[in-house]
């Protein structure tokens, strides 16, 4: 299984259609909540090691987490992007 990072920006020529940057957005969307609540467990926490490397390990996680979140099609913000981009492109005309 390949691990995507979101500082190769190689990637980023690969988006061709709006569906996949839909798709690339709900990742980036669902891996900073998880990023936002980890931060929050955190600081209420002792329980959490706080070491660099506890932190990039995490971050690794939570970035896989939320691509297999976005593969499993639940939250719907793909499809709700992919839309208002529809929408947006066919008021402009």
């Amino acid at each position: 299984m390949k691990v995507d990072t979101y500082w190769d920006f190689a990637q980023l020529t690969q988006i061709k259609t709006k569906q996949m940057a839909a798709k690339g957005f709900e990742e980036e969307f669902i891996h900073l909540f998880l990023k936002e609540v980890r931060k929050s467990l955190e600081r209420s926490s002792s329980l959490l090691d706080n070491s660099f490397s506890a932190k990039m390990y995490w971050d690794m996680f939570d970035m896989q987490l939320a691509k297999t979140l976005s593969d499993s099609d639940q939250f719907g913000l793909k499809e709700y992007l992919a839309k208002a981009i529809e929408t947006y492109e066919n008021n402009s005309k």
